[in-house]
């Protein structure tokens, strides 16, 4: 049997209805093709102007371009104020808009540059071998732009970057706008902060948005506005509630409002005591930091001296050996480890950094220190020598200034509050140091060896009467306090660059910690350093950095004058020299 289809039939309503959605499902497609071509006929009349290369034109289709605020046109926009638009008269779309990349060499030693695309976005322009064009700038024709230009782009570009996929450009045209915006801003202002997924970006947005507002006409606005900074407890806010507060040769306020200037005082009154309080958190919170550092460094010192009575002119070079161990295991995981496993260079250097500058300071004791025990003027000079041969063989070898990548991990920071931002490096080194000093407590007194190293510190030749090998404990003492000082140039590879002469910074205030904590004393030397780490920093913004360094080294001499024996007094051979 076969089964015929039966002809069509408009039966009734539903039919009537069917055939007008059919209609209007044409006219929509319709209107839509037409509008986009339409689209593309203005656009390409904005391309004409941009390649005509008149000022007056180029003038025009940049005014046009920038009062539609459309996200597409942001890579063209972007590329005529940076001066990146070029007309290439090889390509036939976009009457030949081009951005160009970094300048670069080709084989034969002629300067050539990339090409992308100027629009919808910025693309690698691929030739007909899948490879991106190369050019030569004789070839290409630069869009000039002048600064009324340029000063038109600047209002599009701080809008259209309030959405923009990167957070630091987020962030920076956040905190611009409040700067350099108009209230026709606002509208857009409001947008990326209903948008906005980041919090520190959109207290940021809602700071220039309030600082905007006062620009308003209204009073109800403008205290609003002023509710609004006081609420969000920004130090931004606070020069301009100070503006807001001025008055004019003739004694006129820069605000009408009564009511507003008295919630502004108020507000300025609030900010300024919390900024002070922020302030001195965060200069606290660096101080510890600082201390934290010292801390390392010191308490390998303290170990040496303490132990062996020689003074170790060239301790700070066993962290430089720390910090360039770090470098070369850097160097090394490069080419080894995948990118996503980039940042495992910095944990496998910690256990390196302790051995190889616990083994050259193994070495150092084996053959030159411990010829110069109860020598401490002797030593002194020759570990001095010996800190410049370092120093020297670094900078042959390295170069004057490297530097280690910051792990992804550690790179950011805690916003404990507006523009108050405890960075993570700073944080793992406290823990660090923390974490050492916790070892070390636990090695002194759960451990034969820091049973072994306490006699010897407090009557070595008692210990060596009753079985205590001190000639090897003064080289694993050695070794160690030389290691200790390693791990704390692996961790100042964290917030500064790796230079052969870094040591040399911090040995004096590591003597200084020693000193005013007690010889041989790990308390002593832990409450030194935390403390000179704290005074150094609260010094430093009232009398500059090296007005302030010399102050704490009076106050360290005045302190040392009725305590000559430090915070906690040595007892032992240190003591009986």
């Amino acid at each position: 049997m076969v089964i015929r289809p039966s002809p069509l039939r408009f039966t009734g309503r539903s039919s009537i209805l069917s055939m007008g959605q059919q209609v209007l499902k044409v006219l929509a497609v319709w209107v839509l093709a037409a509008g986009a071509a339409g689209a593309n006929t203005w656009d390409e009349e904005q391309f004409a102007r941009l390649a005509s290369g008149d000022d007056e034109d180029i003038q025009q289709a940049v005014t046009a371009l920038a009062v539609r605020y459309d996200q597409a046109h942001y890579a063209l926009m972007r590329g005529l104020f940076s001066g990146e638009v070029y007309r290439w008269s090889e390509r036939e779309v976009q009457r030949g808009l081009v951005l160009i990349g970094d300048e670069e060499m080709d084989e034969y030693g002629d300067s050539i540059v990339p090409l992308f695309t100027a629009y919808p976005e910025r693309v690698p322009i691929l030739g007909e071998d899948g490879e991106q064009v190369k050019v030569s700038l004789y070839d290409i024709e630069e869009v000039e732009t002048n600064r009324k230009i340029r000063a038109l782009i600047q209002p599009y570009l701080l809008q259209m970057e309030l959405f923009h996929s990167d957070a630091d450009k987020r962030r920076i045209a956040a905190e611009n706008i409040g700067n350099k915006g108009s209230a026709a801003a606002i509208p857009a202002l409001r947008r990326s902060i209903e948008v906005e997924k980041d919090g520190s970006i959109l207290r940021l947005k809602r700071v220039s948005l309030a600082k905007l507002q006062l620009a308003d006409a209204g009073a109800a606005v403008r205290l609003q506005a002023v509710a609004a900074l006081e609420e969000l407890r920004s130090p931004l806010a606070i020069p301009v509630l100070e503006r807001l507060l001025s008055t004019d040769e003739s004694g006129s306020f820069a605000e009408p409002d009564a009511q507003v200037r008295e919630r502004a005082a108020a507000a300025l009154t609030s900010l300024r005591r919390f900024s002070s309080s922020m302030q001195a958190v965060q200069t606290i919170f660096i101080g510890l930091s600082l201390g934290s550092i010292l801390v390392l460094m010191s308490l390998g010192l303290a170990i040496i001296y303490g132990q062996m009575g020689v003074i170790n002119m060239a301790h700070g070079e066993f962290m430089m050996i720390g910090a360039y161990t770090t470098f070369v295991v850097q160097n090394l995981c490069l080419g080894v480890l995948p990118p996503e496993y980039g940042d495992l260079f910095f944990a496998i250097s910690f256990p390196l950094a302790f051995l190889v500058a616990g083994g050259v300071g193994f070495l150092l004791e084996a053959s030159i220190i411990c010829r110069l025990y109860s020598r401490p003027l002797e030593s002194l000079l020759a570990t001095w020598g010996i800190s410049l041969v370092l120093i020297q063989a670094a900078r042959s070898i390295f170069g004057d200034l490297t530097a280690v990548k910051l792990p992804q991990l550690l790179s950011g920071g805690w916003e404990m509050a507006p523009q108050v931002v405890l960075p993570y490096n700073r944080m793992f080194i406290m823990a660090l140091a923390a974490a050492i000093v916790g070892m070390l407590l636990a090695l002194f007194f759960r451990t034969r060896f820091g049973l072994k190293l306490r006699a010897t510190t407090q009557n070595r030749a008692m210990s060596a009467c009753v079985g205590v090998p001190v000639r090897r404990i003064d080289s694993m003492a050695f070794a160690l306090g030389t290691g200790i000082a390693g791990v704390a140039g692996w961790a100042m590879t964290l917030v500064g660059n790796v230079v052969p002469n870094m040591g040399q910074t911090y040995i004096v205030d590591s003597f200084l910690v020693v000193v005013t904590g007690g010889v041989g004393k790990l308390l002593g030397t832990i409450s030194a350093g935390l403390g000179i780490g704290i005074f150094n920093k609260m010094l430093e913004p009232l009398f500059e950095a090296v007005y302030g360094k010399v102050i704490l080294l009076g106050l360290i001499i005045v302190f040392l004058q009725s305590r000559p024996t430090g915070l906690f007094p040595a007892k032992g051979r240190s003591e009986e020299l």
